[in-house]
């Protein structure tokens, strides 16, 4: 054999082993895509709802995971879209009434929402937050750093324990939705904007100032939830056009298999919470947080 012949073989080999090495390489970011993915999608099913920040845990994740990029962040925020679709379901009748009341205001000019929670509810306690973020949108996207959500999950956790003693020292609270005011949909609206600081807790901040303006558990929660809606779900669509040109297939389908898993785990976490919280205090949940912050402190000094 010619050394011609010795040396094409050599670089046949050669490119060989360099393209299994790129297809084994690609193989292992898939899977750790795959595997990324599916933890994000439950910690985003199991913490959206629940009084402990979601965002806190995913940013919390991100870190533990090594994947700290604009492309992940756009991916949890993303995925909510599943979460919310729990919330669709769960209070699919409650939602149908109030859209049902707004359409039978402006084409049938009929005005029965007097007793009901409508749609008004929801812009009230929804147009603070908006308002808020539009001013500082570039501005706290600085701040989503570990110690800002450790301080964040300190003071949120002190702010449920607040709610729970105006709870325990009132004499009533307001025990059915439709009996929610404008007034308190607007200033539990105002509380939510609490939750632009990450680890305070969008549900934390607005099931806490629910607390605070005369609501009881179960009540300020499915308030909490109702406002959850347009919030996240324009959240989502937002960042989804944002990036739209950059999620290729594989990113779609990661996409979609997130979301299906935070829509499973949320629909049972909301269901299950909405059933302790008639007869627990949300002190467990500041104890939590407190116990998330201090793992977080030992963290970052360590």
């Amino acid at each position: 054999m010619s050394n011609v012949a010795v040396q094409m073989s050599m670089i046949d080999i050669t490119l060989n082993i360099i393209i299994y090495v790129i297809d084994f390489g690609s193989l292992i970011l898939d899977v750790r895509k795959l595997v990324v993915s599916l933890i994000l999608g439950i910690v985003e099913g199991l913490t959206e709802f629940l009084p402990i920040s979601s965002t806190g845990h995913m940013i919390l994740v991100e870190n533990v995971l090594n994947c700290m990029d604009d492309s992940v962040m756009a991916f949890t925020v993303i995925i909510q879209l599943g979460a919310i679709l729990s919330i669709t379901k769960i209070f699919w009748n409650q939602l149908y009434g109030m859209g049902m009341i707004c359409i039978k205001k402006i084409f049938f000019k009929q005005h029965d929402d007097n007793n009901h929670l409508c749609i008004r509810h929801i812009l009230l306690g929804t147009v603070p937050g908006i308002m808020l973020g539009m001013v500082f949108y570039e501005k706290i996207g600085l701040i989503f750093e570990l110690t800002y959500i450790m301080y964040g999950l300190i003071i949120g956790g002190i702010f449920l324990l607040v709610g729970e003693l105006c709870v325990s020292t009132r004499a009533s609270c307001v025990s059915d939705i439709n009996n929610i005011t404008y007034l308190q949909a607007f200033l539990i609206g105002c509380f939510q904007c609490l939750a632009f600081w990450p680890g305070f807790s969008r549900a934390g901040a607005t099931i806490g100032g629910g607390l605070l303006v005369g609501l009881n558990r179960r009540i300020s929660s499915e308030f909490s939830f109702f406002l959850a809606v347009p919030i996240i779900f324009g959240s989502a669509v937002l960042t989804l056009y944002h990036y739209r040109s950059f999620i290729g297939l594989m990113d779609a389908l990661l996409l979609i298999g997130s979301s299906i898993i935070a829509f499973v785990i949320a629909l049972f976490t909301v269901r299950y919470f909405l059933k302790i919280v008639q007869n627990v205090s949300l002190i467990p949940f500041a104890i939590y947080r407190f116990l998330l912050a201090g793992g977080i402190y030992w963290g970052l000094m360590t």
